[in-house]
């Protein structure tokens, strides 16, 4: 989940970090606008499956009704900010676009992600006491799901924000790029290449 995690906030400051810094070209913006929408696309697909299958089969492996719970509050509490972004990204078109105000979008829910992202580790670090089997088989059980994703709009941004070097490269997920690419021009703003290895933005000054 570290790993997973990681990959949302390397993304979302991929997205800070070029928004103010993109030439005037339509086409570059309109990717840009793309690619906005693929992250905000990937977070909902997390958190749907979280939600939906991993918290609830965590809680009948517990015993304990509501554990869970506090990070279903944490998404309900940077979803307004978050949906607000979406909308822009969704809306604005290319001739439009204005980086200053994306930026200020994500500045409203940046914090409580961030900080939602670094508790949940603590979280399932805490289930530890239960039985590790069973939590193990429920976090796969996630993963197949996280892995049954769009692979045009998804799948290239998993891996584009991925870093193979992450915890000294103890991770091997995902483990090779398995789509195919589409929307070329939005993976230009990922932060490492398909194959997870880091790389410079390419719009930065």
């Amino acid at each position: 989940m570290a790993l997973a995690h990681n990959g949302i906030i390397r993304g979302l400051n991929s997205i800070y970090l070029q928004s103010t810094h993109l030439p005037q070209d339509k086409t570059i913006q309109r990717d840009f606008l793309i690619y906005c929408q693929c992250w905000c696309e990937s977070m909902h697909h997390h958190h749907d499956a979280e939600e939906e299958n991993f918290f609830p089969n965590i809680e009948k492996i517990s015993g304990v009704e509501g554990l869970m719970q506090q990070n279903v509050d944490q998404h309900a509490a940077f979803t307004p900010g978050f949906e607000d972004f979406q909308k822009y990204a969704q809306t604005c078109k290319p001739e439009d676009y204005d980086g200053q105000k994306l930026r200020s979008l994500v500045e409203a829910f940046a914090e409580p992600l961030t900080r939602h992202l670094n508790d949940e580790i603590d979280t399932l670090r805490a289930l530890d006491k239960y039985d590790s089997e069973k939590v193990r088989q429920a976090y796969k059980g996630l993963e197949k799901l996280l892995m049954a994703t769009d692979n045009q709009r998804i799948a290239p941004l998993v891996f584009g924000t991925a870093d193979r070097s992450f915890e000294g490269g103890m991770h091997d997920f995902p483990s090779v790029p398995f789509f195919v690419p589409k929307y070329h021009g939005a993976w230009r703003f990922n932060p490492t290449t398909a194959w997870r290895d880091r790389r410079e933005l390419a719009y930065i000054k």
